[in-house]
Protein backbone atom coordinates (compact mmCIF):
# COMPACT_ATOMS: atom_id res chain seq x y z
CA UNK A 1 0.00 0.00 0.00
CA UNK A 2 1.45 3.37 -0.98
CA UNK A 3 2.04 6.14 1.55
CA UNK A 4 -0.52 8.35 -0.21
CA UNK A 5 -3.17 5.65 0.09
CA UNK A 6 -2.31 5.08 3.75
CA UNK A 7 -2.65 8.81 4.42
CA UNK A 8 -5.98 8.96 2.58
CA UNK A 9 -7.33 6.01 4.59
CA UNK A 10 -6.16 7.57 7.86
CA UNK A 11 -7.87 10.84 6.94
CA UNK A 12 -11.09 9.01 6.11
CA UNK A 13 -11.10 6.87 9.26
CA UNK A 14 -10.18 9.65 11.68
CA UNK A 15 -11.92 12.52 9.91
CA UNK A 16 -8.64 14.37 9.49
CA UNK A 17 -8.11 17.05 6.90
CA UNK A 18 -5.04 17.07 4.64
CA UNK A 19 -3.54 19.99 6.58
CA UNK A 20 -3.74 18.05 9.86
CA UNK A 21 -2.26 14.89 8.32
CA UNK A 22 0.67 16.80 6.79
CA UNK A 23 1.57 18.51 10.08
CA UNK A 24 4.81 17.37 11.68
CA UNK A 25 4.14 17.99 15.39
CA UNK A 26 1.17 18.13 17.73
CA UNK A 27 1.44 21.90 17.74
CA UNK A 28 1.33 21.93 13.94
CA UNK A 29 -1.68 19.58 13.96
CA UNK A 30 -3.46 21.80 16.50
CA UNK A 31 -2.79 24.90 14.39
CA UNK A 32 -3.95 23.15 11.21
CA UNK A 33 -7.16 21.97 12.88
CA UNK A 34 -7.82 25.48 14.20
CA UNK A 35 -7.27 26.90 10.70
CA UNK A 36 -9.77 24.38 9.33
CA UNK A 37 -12.28 25.45 12.00
CA UNK A 38 -11.81 29.12 11.06
CA UNK A 39 -12.37 28.26 7.39
CA UNK A 40 -15.52 26.35 8.27
CA UNK A 41 -16.77 29.27 10.36
CA UNK A 42 -16.18 31.72 7.50
CA UNK A 43 -18.12 29.47 5.12
CA UNK A 44 -20.93 29.17 7.68
CA UNK A 45 -21.15 32.94 8.11
CA UNK A 46 -21.30 33.47 4.35
CA UNK A 47 -24.04 30.87 3.96
CA UNK A 48 -25.95 32.25 6.93
CA UNK A 49 -25.98 35.70 5.32
CA UNK A 50 -27.09 34.27 1.96
CA UNK A 51 -29.88 32.22 3.55
CA UNK A 52 -30.98 35.11 5.76
CA UNK A 53 -31.17 37.48 2.79
CA UNK A 54 -34.01 35.54 1.17
CA UNK A 55 -36.19 35.39 4.29
CA UNK A 56 -39.03 37.56 5.52
CA UNK A 57 -38.33 39.72 8.59
CA UNK A 58 -40.14 37.26 10.87
CA UNK A 59 -38.22 34.29 9.52
CA UNK A 60 -34.95 36.21 9.85
CA UNK A 61 -35.61 36.59 13.56
CA UNK A 62 -36.40 32.89 13.88
CA UNK A 63 -33.23 31.95 11.99
CA UNK A 64 -31.13 34.29 14.14
CA UNK A 65 -32.50 32.71 17.32
CA UNK A 66 -32.02 29.20 15.93
CA UNK A 67 -28.45 30.00 14.88
CA UNK A 68 -27.56 31.38 18.29
CA UNK A 69 -28.96 28.24 19.92
CA UNK A 70 -27.11 26.04 17.45
CA UNK A 71 -23.79 27.79 18.22
CA UNK A 72 -24.35 27.20 21.93
CA UNK A 73 -25.12 23.54 21.21
CA UNK A 74 -22.07 23.13 18.93
CA UNK A 75 -19.67 24.63 21.43
CA UNK A 76 -21.06 22.59 24.34
CA UNK A 77 -21.13 19.39 22.33
CA UNK A 78 -17.54 19.79 21.17
CA UNK A 79 -16.34 20.48 24.71
CA UNK A 80 -18.09 17.25 25.71
CA UNK A 81 -16.72 15.30 22.74
CA UNK A 82 -13.15 16.39 23.51
CA UNK A 83 -13.49 16.01 27.28
CA UNK A 84 -11.64 12.68 27.39
CA UNK A 85 -8.45 14.48 26.36
CA UNK A 86 -9.02 17.71 28.31
CA UNK A 87 -5.73 19.10 29.55
CA UNK A 88 -3.75 17.13 26.99
CA UNK A 89 -1.81 18.48 24.05
CA UNK A 90 -4.26 16.87 21.61
CA UNK A 91 -7.33 18.65 23.08
CA UNK A 92 -7.20 21.69 20.76
CA UNK A 93 -7.07 19.44 17.69
CA UNK A 94 -9.91 17.15 18.81
CA UNK A 95 -12.06 20.13 19.81
CA UNK A 96 -11.36 22.01 16.56
CA UNK A 97 -12.08 18.92 14.45
CA UNK A 98 -15.48 18.61 16.13
CA UNK A 99 -16.17 22.32 15.55
CA UNK A 100 -15.23 21.92 11.89
CA UNK A 101 -17.38 18.83 11.38
CA UNK A 102 -20.50 20.29 12.99
CA UNK A 103 -19.99 23.67 11.32
CA UNK A 104 -19.64 22.08 7.88
CA UNK A 105 -22.85 20.11 8.52
CA UNK A 106 -24.69 23.28 9.58
CA UNK A 107 -23.44 25.12 6.48
CA UNK A 108 -24.94 22.39 4.30
CA UNK A 109 -28.23 22.62 6.19
CA UNK A 110 -28.36 26.40 5.76
CA UNK A 111 -27.55 25.97 2.07
CA UNK A 112 -30.45 23.53 1.72
CA UNK A 113 -32.78 26.01 3.43
CA UNK A 114 -31.49 28.81 1.21
CA UNK A 115 -32.15 26.89 -1.99
CA UNK A 116 -35.79 26.03 -1.38
CA UNK A 117 -38.03 26.27 -4.39
CA UNK A 118 -41.22 28.27 -4.21
CA UNK A 119 -44.10 26.16 -3.00
CA UNK A 120 -41.97 23.85 -0.82
CA UNK A 121 -43.98 23.94 2.40
CA UNK A 122 -41.14 22.42 4.45
CA UNK A 123 -39.00 25.55 3.96
CA UNK A 124 -39.25 28.87 5.76
CA UNK A 125 -40.03 31.98 3.77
Amino acid sequence: MTQALKSALLMLILGLTPSVVMAQSQRDMNEAALADARRADQALNAQYAATRARLSPGSRTLLRDAQRSWITFRDSHCRYEASSVEGGSVYPMIHAMCITRLTDDRTLELRRLGECVEGDLSCPS
